[in-house]
């Protein structure tokens, strides 16, 4: 199972150091919320490729996570992701035919029940 110390070396490339925070939980919502960004960015900018990176590495942490890793993939990283791609149309279509199965049925909870 994914902690949030292995998902902080997953996203960030580097083993946390010992801090305040024994289970690493507010540096890896830090990280997930840089890691969304950097998803949205290179939508945008339609580094379609990368971003596939990505998605595999959200669904590596969603499928294998702790139920903090799980909350972060879907309450910071798939609601931004959606709440992103809603403004962008040809972005939305190829990030939803190239998510995995699993996230994408939550994507498109989240994005469904955001909806007016």
């Amino acid at each position: 199972m994914i902690n949030e110390r292995i998902a902080l070396v997953m996203l960030e490339g580097e083993i946390p150091e010992g801090e305040a925070d024994p289970h690493y939980t507010k540096r890896f919502y830090k990280s997930i919320q840089s890691f969304t960004d950097a998803s949205v960015s290179l939508c945008e900018q339609k580094h379609y490729r990368k971003l596939e990176r990505y998605l595999r590495v959200a669904f590596k942490l969603f499928k294998e996570g702790n139920e903090t890793v799980k909350n972060g993939i879907m309450n910071v990283y798939l609601y931004s992701l959606s709440r992103s791609l809603a403004l962008h149309e040809n972005e939305k279509k190829w990030v939803y035919e190239n998510m995995p199965a699993e996230l994408r049925i939550e994507y498109m909870r989240q994005h469904n029940t955001s909806m007016p």
